[in-house]
């Protein structure tokens, strides 16, 4: 007969033999799994990648930058006369345009008419007292020959002094009169050129003397824009042999007016750089700027600038992404492995690279991105 103390023994061993039991049939039954878990982790998973085939194309290099819009002639314009100012242009306003040969001021002729009347009269003097001593040189020319006079004439006797004299003052009389005319031609302010007032500095009524600044003008039949380069631009553009002779066109917008293009010209290349950016600058020349489109372009505009560059010749456009910093493309190869070829860059902007050499339209340029993938590793392409 057990005692309490074996049974209470017995009843505590039962419960652990289960728990071993059940722990053995379960490692017996994992074991038995494993070979198969096992094999699909060894079996090897082949990376699927996208692909692209580039092809060549001639890519012109766009050149762009911006400068401000000023003109190439703008200068102060002063009376040459004085008096007072007894008319002004209608256009003689600040932002007036005006046409060569346009009168913009006058001032009051009077006192130069007059001075014109006064060397006409002394003029026609200075002929009648010429016509008088020529008249009496004649005169004693023909009587020394008259009475048979022997000898040389002395120039006194044949009135010659008088006669020179005479000639001389009526050459003075006339540059008198040319001075006087000249004198009063400028009292009439005429524009030298097509234009527009800048500033006007006097008006009706004001009294002005020799050399009073009466208005700043500018020229608007060119205007120019000095457009910054960097060396990469100036060579990309072909601006660094520029000697005059090309003419290169160039596409000029701006900010408040996108929709606007006007077209200038490259006229020059400046000599020096910009002390403190080392930019270059090309001088733009912006022929008829008020009137080549319905909107003119006025000076002090800030402009973006837009010209053709170089032509590349069979390069490669592959987006950056696609691009290693050390100028690798990845490529899905004949074996169907990822190899890695070097490439050159002629030239790249936001997007893409523009590639000369190192690939062509037959790679496939892989487009997904790999990593812990090495160089040979086999991928397939994806559906």
């Amino acid at each position: 007969m057990e005692t309490p103390k074996s049974t209470t023994k017995s009843n505590k061993i039962i419960p652990v033999m289960v728990v071993l039991f059940v722990t053995a049939l379960l490692a017996f039954i994992m074991m038995k799994m494993q070979p198969k878990e096992q094999k699909k982790a060894n079996a090897k998973i082949i990376p699927a990648v996208e692909v692209i085939q580039v092809s060549p194309i001639d890519f012109v290099i766009p050149i762009k930058s911006d400068g401000l819009v000023v003109p190439k002639t703008k200068i102060n314009i002063s009376a040459e006369a004085s008096g007072r100012i007894v008319f002004v242009s209608d256009n003689f306003i600040n932002g007036g345009q005006f046409n060569k040969g346009d009168a913009l001021i006058k001032i009051d002729p009077v006192d130069y008419q007059l001075a014109v009347t006064r060397a006409q009269a002394n003029v026609a003097a200075q002929q009648a007292n010429l016509d008088l001593q020529q008249a009496k040189s004649d005169l004693a020319k023909s009587d020394w020959k008259k009475y048979g006079k022997k000898g040389k004439p002395n120039p006194l006797n044949l009135n010659l002094p008088q006669v020179a004299s005479a000639k001389a003052a009526l050459s003075g009389a006339r540059a008198d009169l040319k001075l006087a005319k000249r004198n009063l031609e400028k009292t009439t302010v005429v524009a030298p050129f097509s234009g527009v007032i800048l500033a006007k500095m006097v008006d009706v009524g004001q009294f002005v003397n020799l050399s009073t600044p009466l208005a700043s003008i500018a020229s608007t039949e060119i205007a120019e824009i000095r457009m910054s380069l960097s060396d990469e631009q100036l060579h990309n553009s072909g601006l660094d042999k520029f000697d005059g002779t090309q003419k290169v066109s160039v596409k000029i917008t701006s900010q408040e007016m996108p929709e606007v293009q006007w077209q200038g010209t490259i006229a020059s290349i400046e000599a020096q750089r910009d002390a403190k950016t080392l930019f270059n600058y090309a001088v733009i020349e912006v022929s008829q700027p008020f009137t080549q489109q319905a909107i003119p372009l006025r000076f002090n505009t800030y402009v973006s600038i837009n010209l053709k560059g170089k032509t590349l010749s069979k390069v490669y456009p592959v987006e950056r992404g696609y691009v290693t910093l050390d100028n690798q493309v990845k490529v899905f190869s004949a074996q169907s492995t990822l190899a890695y070829k070097k490439i050159k860059v002629a030239y790249a902007d936001a997007d893409f690279n523009y590639i000369s050499s190192g690939i062509d339209a037959k790679d496939k340029v892989i487009t997904t991105g790999l990593s812990h993938i090495k160089v040979g590793d086999k991928l397939t392409l994806a559906k």
